[in-house]
């Protein structure tokens, strides 16, 4: 898969795309298997381990109702030293109570024994169905299989086991050439349906063959997930399980300090690639058929400039005109003006594409060539722009359009 085909994202000079997922950089072997949590027989659990130890850090989701992995790896886990992640798809150990709790740490106490991960530094994760607890003879089978099934090569397989409703498999590597060497970065996710911002919905899974002290390595985290998952929405549901984790074997040799160039090129490098995977997530949003850029423009600072921004992007009017290309800009400034009620009259603008449609909160007296609006509709991916005039704050959104095939997979979800 190629991780720079959006138009919305320019792949960095001093990065090169690799073929590969999480186990290309140097230190990192994998495993994906048919555990039997999927009624389609396709694999279901993954292991992902570091040969040696590693620095890490990890994003978790602020959801109150958050699944019992996260919980576990929040509390027990070790969050600067990750060396290990056992995840789940099909059930989402979610809202289980305490067998819940106890599941999750069983897996990680498996993984552990028959890795040689030492204990602490195993995290867990889990995506499906909220509320079924996980059938533990088949996760503690799984679980030692994949431990036999670790390899170099199976990055894809990995990839595939963590999947639910996603359309295509979501993996990439690059090469980053830095002053002190060359290091490579590699990742997986999935997510498709229930992403919001502010974490995303997502598991997603990073890998580096870098060098660098955990705190270094959750400061580049949260930059490259603030440009990236955090700024995403399919329907504006905030799942209970998000969590990235970035793992740095340190294979490499290559150092990272805090304030260095070098940490800087590989901050640049890594957000290009989390945002390169979020735009592919957006784009398979269950039933999307368009990715949009809502870029907020003029708000009083950028808290606004987001709070409008997600606002729009999360409007079911809004969404299900891309998807009927219907470029009813109307149903973008309702949503703008209902974010911004109590605050003085609002006049602004928009544009699709270049294209005005409105100014100063009225439809633009401007010549709008129709045809030409026809095909901007037409396109897959679409930018807009909302200037507010309020001041200079800014701010940019990616969201899909609302589908019919997104109520009808949903409706059936757990069925």
């Amino acid at each position: 898969m190629h991780l720079f085909t959006s138009k919305f994202i320019t792949k960095p000079e001093h990065v090169t795309e690799l073929p590969g997922s999480v186990t290309t950089p140097a230190g990192f072997v994998a495993a994906g298997v048919q555990a039997g949590l999927k009624k389609s027989g396709k694999p279901d659990l993954g292991l992902l381990v570091g040969k040696g130890p590693c620095s890490s850090a990890a994003l978790f989701t602020p959801n109150a109702a958050a699944a019992a992995p996260v919980r576990v790896c929040q509390e027990e886990t070790d969050t600067g030293a990750i060396q290990g992640i056992i995840v789940n798809s099909g059930s989402a150990n979610a809202c289980t109570g305490e067998q819940g709790l106890k599941d999750a740490g069983e897996m990680v106490r498996l993984a552990e024994e028959y890795t040689g991960v030492p204990p602490g530094r195993m995290a867990v994760a889990s995506t499906g169905i909220i509320g079924r607890p996980l059938p533990m003879d088949l996760m503690a089978s799984g679980i030692i299989e994949a431990s036999r099934s670790l390899s170099e090569i199976s990055g894809s397989l990995f990839a595939e086991s963590i999947q639910t409703t996603d359309r295509i498999s979501k993996e990439g590597a690059v090469e980053v050439r830095l002053g002190a060497g060359t290091v490579s970065i590699g990742i997986c996710a999935k997510g498709a349906g229930m992403i919001a911002p502010n974490m995303a919905t997502l598991l997603a899974f990073v890998t580096t063959d870098a060098q660098a002290p955990s705190g270094l390595l959750y400061d580049i985290l949260a930059t490259a997930a603030g440009a990236s998952f955090n700024c995403i929405s399919v329907d504006g549901d905030m799942s209970t399980n998000d969590c990235i984790f970035l793992m740095a074997s340190g294979a490499s040799g290559v150092t990272l300090s805090p304030g260095s160039n070098d940490a800087g090129l590989f901050t640049e490098a890594l957000a290009a690639v989390c945002k390169s995977m979020a735009l592919k997530m957006v784009a398979d949003g269950e039933g999307a058929t368009k990715t949009v850029e809502l870029n907020v423009t003029g708000a009083s600072a950028r808290e606004e400039a987001a709070f409008v921004a997600r606002a729009a992007a999360n409007s079911p009017l809004v969404q299900t005109a891309f998807f009927g290309q219907d470029a009813n800009w109307g149903r973008i400034m309702a949503a703008a003006g209902a974010a911004l009620a109590g605050e003085p009259r609002l006049e602004a603008d928009i544009f699709y594409e270049g294209v005005c449609l409105a100014r100063a909160g009225a439809v633009t007296d401007e010549p709008v060539d129709e045809k030409s609006l026809e095909k901007i509709m037409l396109q897959p991916e679409i930018s807009v722009t909302l200037d507010l005039h309020r001041g200079s704050g800014s701010y940019t959104m990616y969201f899909s359009d609302l589908s019919h095939d997104y109520v009808t997979l949903n409706a059936e979800y757990s069925t």
